[in-house]
């Protein structure tokens, strides 16, 4: 039988999230809202309470409702899902990090303004519901007009959607720098796409081999290649378009490739384990690439969940070097390459910031250079 309080409950949530829709219908904005499942052990609330304030607080203070038992919403106003699909990966490491255990199952969606609270209510159970089912993901998602994970003609679906909303956002990197632009879809047929590119930087495409598509309407970035690119007609050609679970779009700092090799030690427990050079470096992050050789001693110890130390120099404005420390974790291994989350103190994360400032004014006079030549 249900309590009293739980009935309270259910009505207190469904009127917070029914004032969410109707603020968003009346000012035409947008929101985000996930269901996540977490098993309260009530004799160790006091672990469960600093878990919740500890996502509330991550979180910006967006409203946290409980559903059920083990169910909450979070309700993300003014947030996008591309950007909430960041925020909870983001999230999950930092629970993962602080608390040691897993958010294993999360639902997703976007509040369309044509939502009623049932159909929204039921679009984000049925995503919760998949991924409780899964075994391979933990975020599923999706909006009213794209359902990633059950499309099997991702350009019939495309097509209906960029039919109905042609604006896009085109991201782009300059050796680390992102660029982004708007630019319209003039045609999508086929799998072949038109852009409108109105921007002197049209030139800037022929010397690129692919961009990255972003629109509000569809849950994941998009990787195309660029096939061709028409300066007369403002027109960049895209093909083998490819939705992506990660891109470089989810980073949280600006990420830069050093001018000048620089050299970087993990060490375990004070003993030297790899040397490697830095591909790419940010306040948070780190790119080595190391030796295939180091990569099999890390699997084949069993090394992946350990913390490691980090130590590296970069130059400074004054052309002298700092040297670099901090704590680092792993977060993923493609080939030769690992990428590692940092956790620098306040002192060693301005060192790496004004680093990220000086390279990023470098880049960014060379890029001037270039799109003054292609001009």
């Amino acid at each position: 039988m249900t309590s009293r309080y739980e009935s309270i409950n259910a009505y207190l949530n469904r009127g917070i999230i029914e004032a969410n829709i109707a603020y968003a219908k009346m000012h035409q904005t947008s929101f985000s809202i996930v269901k996540f499942g977490f098993e309260v052990d009530l004799e160790d609330g006091f672990f469960f309470k600093d878990l919740i304030a500890f996502i509330h607080a991550e979180l910006g203070f967006h409203t946290l409702l409980q559903q059920s038992v083990d169910t909450f919403l979070i309700v993300l106003r003014d947030i996008k899902i591309h950007h909430a699909k960041k925020v909870l990966k983001k999230l999950e490491h930092n629970i993962k990090q602080n608390f040691k255990i897993e958010i294993k199952n999360i639902g997703l969606t976007l509040f369309d303004a044509t939502d009623s609270y049932k159909s929204l209510l039921d679009r984000l159970d049925k995503y919760y519901v998949m991924s409780r089912l899964s075994t391979r993901k933990k975020i599923f998602y999706g909006t009213l007009d794209f359902d990633f994970y059950e499309t099997q003609n991702k350009n019939d679906v495309l097509a209906a959607i960029l039919r109905k909303e042609k604006t896009v956002t085109l991201h782009n990197l300059y050796n680390g720098i992102p660029i982004k632009e708007e630019a319209i879809i003039a045609k999508f047929d086929e799998g072949i796409a038109q852009l409108k590119v109105n921007t002197p930087k049209i030139l800037y495409y022929s010397k690129e081999s692919f961009t990255f598509i972003q629109h509000d309407k569809i849950p994941s970035i998009i990787k195309a290649r660029i096939i061709k690119v028409d300066p007369t007609k403002s027109l960049v050609v895209l093909a083998n378009l490819e939705f992506l679970d990660a891109s470089p779009l989810d980073r949280s700092y600006i990420r830069v490739q050093p001018q000048k090799p620089i050299n970087a030690t993990l060490l375990l427990n004070k003993i030297k384990m790899i040397d490697g050079l830095i591909d790419t470096i940010s306040e948070s992050s780190i790119v080595l690439h190391v030796k295939l050789a180091d990569i099999e001693k890390l699997l084949h110890k069993d090394l992946i969940e350990k913390e490691f130390d980090i130590s590296f120099q970069i130059p400074t404005d004054k052309g002298f070097l700092t040297m670099i420390s901090s704590k680092a974790t792993i977060f993923s291994i493609i080939n030769e390459t690992i990428v590692l989350n940092i956790q620098p103190n306040t002192f060693m994360k301005s060192k790496i910031r004004q680093y990220v400032a000086l390279r990023q004014s470098g880049l960014l006079v060379d890029l001037r250079q270039q799109l003054k030549h292609l001009s």
